[in-house]
């Protein structure tokens, strides 16, 4: 049964972050989305959308290049991460929501080109009670 119930919570953390993916130019109609601890949390945490590039030489003689989709600490409200940014990986994400279910913490994502009121209504649906 808890099995279950983590891979719910993981089914629906990744399609939350895999759905904001698609609308690249649509960054100022995203709602932040929200997750781990959604009610009686002590703390929470935003991240902003950010992505790594690398680039490195191919045998051929070419480049080859990797984006790393990665989620950075914005700001937090009574809460402290071992880390400033994440990857969105199975690893990183399941290292998170077992951070917010030991210490009571609601994550916000909002997009890497984020508006003031984005910002805010993150803010807003951290409600740290």
């Amino acid at each position: 049964m808890k099995g279950t119930a983590f891979a719910m919570v993981a089914l629906t953390i990744a399609a939350a972050m895999g759905a904001a993916g698609f609308a690249k130019d649509k960054t100022a109609n995203q709602d932040p989305v929200a997750w781990g601890a959604q009610s009686g949390n002590t703390g929470c945490v935003i991240f902003r959308e950010s992505e790594e590039t690398t680039s490195e030489m191919a045998a051929g003689g070419g480049f080859t290049t990797q984006t790393v989709k990665q989620l950075e600490v914005l700001d937090s409200i009574q809460a402290t991460l071992p880390k400033k940014k994440y990857g969105e990986t199975k690893e990183d994400l399941d290292a998170l929501q077992a951070l917010s279910m030991q210490n009571h913490l609601k994550y916000v994502k909002i997009p890497k080109k984020y508006t003031p009121e984005q910002l805010e209504k993150a803010k807003t649906l951290c409600g740290v009670n």
